[in-house]
């Protein structure tokens, strides 16, 4: 996996020379936006700076982030209520230094963890890289395997220094542990990403492609198995909603398009040539996350569709449109704003008393409910007054499963 890194400090985006607060070489203030633009190209690494040096902390932002993207999130997680409430605002999995021993991590489940081996001369540092134990990053891999998926490992030497990473020091700890194995710290070159996947580490990129030194739509590409497919790779695209749109293909350059401006391009093989999704029929595809299969040699767009994706006059290649709630709560998202005056949905949403009121009788309705159908028939009602009041809000189920999965993961009985 590229894996793009978002360091917090005060609100904003920014990269550090070898950790240091007082040496920033790069600030961008819109974080979220920074994290919707990585989040085309896999999951996020968000590292609130703040609370890691003890000197406060960037949860708003962070939870802002976490509602959007796949984000997974470190920095100053010391105690359980703060992991608990990562984990219910949505991160996919937690990055912990100082407070990683065993009894902690032994609270939530491994899938949920990722460890992070931070290390200075050979040694760990934790506590915002400030402070240095005499443990190497090896032994604390071992000791600690058990209770994590995965573990980041940063050569803090080398942090914004662009100066290349060690992969002998990396090398090492892969072959220290069983666990999946990510590498950060001074990664500059498509030679060294290449290098590292090749010993099957992933890698945590920050200021090589804050300053441009690597190019991070190149970079994705230089990772996809192109000679198995001939120069042309198949792609999936599918709707937010989870049905499939529609089949095609593209070459490098449609993927370096797609990924850059995030917007769907392909390659056609009738006119061998490019062609942009909606250019002549206005029926856009916007991507929110390109995804390779297991084998590099096939990409999945998950894409927000304007229109009807087809050329026929059906929504999908496949067919028409399928109906679940992810297609009730768009349906309800566009009502928000389209709804004629006086219609019920529009009543709905100007009158919170009205649709709190709903709520409450509906979900009374479902209690008493006594035959199948009739607990089916009460439930839809719930879920579709629940979803209205999700969108009424500018919120959205998927925020939801995210608040369901950090239960899930949250702790052991």
């Amino acid at each position: 996996m590229i894996i793009p890194s978002i360091d917090l400090l005060g609100g904003k985006a920014v990269q550090l020379r070898r950790g240091n607060p007082d040496d920033c070489a790069v600030t961008v203030d819109d974080p979220v936006g920074l994290a919707q633009d990585f989040a085309r190209y896999g999951e996020v690494a968000v590292i609130d700076l703040d609370a890691a040096l003890g000197r406060g902390d960037n949860l708003a932002v962070i939870e802002r982030i976490t509602a959007k993207v796949e984000a997974r999130v470190g920095g100053g997680i010391r105690d359980h209520a703060r992991a608990d409430r990562l984990l219910r605002a949505g991160a996919k999995k937690l990055i912990l230094g100082t407070a990683a021993t065993p009894e902690f991590l032994g609270r939530y489940l491994p899938e949920q963890l990722i460890v992070a081996l931070d290390a200075k001369k050979g040694q760990v540092v934790t506590q915002g890289w400030t402070h240095a134990t005499a443990e190497t990053p090896i032994a604390r891999a071992r000791a600690l395997e058990a209770y994590c998926s995965e573990f980041l490992y940063t050569i803090v030497d080398r942090e914004g220094m662009l100066g290349g990473t060690d992969l002998e020091a990396v090398q090492a700890v892969v072959h220290a542990t069983t666990n999946h194995v990510v590498a950060a710290g001074g990664i500059t070159t498509l030679a060294e990403v290449q290098a590292l996947d090749k010993m099957g580490a992933s890698c945590q990129l920050g200021m090589a492609i804050y300053t441009g030194r690597l190019d991070l739509a190149q970079t994705y590409c230089g990772l996809l198995d192109w000679d198995k497919v001939n120069g042309l790779i198949p792609v999936v695209v599918q709707e937010t909603t989870g049905q499939v749109l529609m089949f095609a293909y593209a070459n490098q350059d449609a993927v370096l398009q797609t990924l850059r401006t995030g917007q769907g391009t392909f390659w056609s093989r009738s006119r061998e040539q490019l062609w942009r999704k909606g250019d002549t029929s206005g029926h856009t595809q916007k991507v929110l996350e390109v995804r390779w299969d297991c084998d590099r040699d096939c990409l999945l767009y998950r894409v927000e569709q304007t229109g009807r994706a087809c050329h026929l006059p059906q929504h999908a290649c496949f067919g028409d449109a399928t109906f679940n709630l992810a297609h009730l709560e768009q349906i309800l998202h566009e009502r928000r704003a389209t709804a004629e005056p006086g219609s019920y949905t529009a009543k709905l949403f100007a009158d919170p008393a009205l649709l709190n009121a709903k709520i409450l009788e509906e979900a009374e309705e479902l209690t008493q409910a006594e035959t199948d159908r009739d607990v089916v028939w009460e439930a839809a009602d719930v879920i579709f007054f629940a979803l209205t009041k999700l969108a009424a809000r500018g919120l959205t189920l998927a925020q939801v499963e995210k608040e369901l999965r950090g239960r899930h993961g949250r702790r052991r009985a």
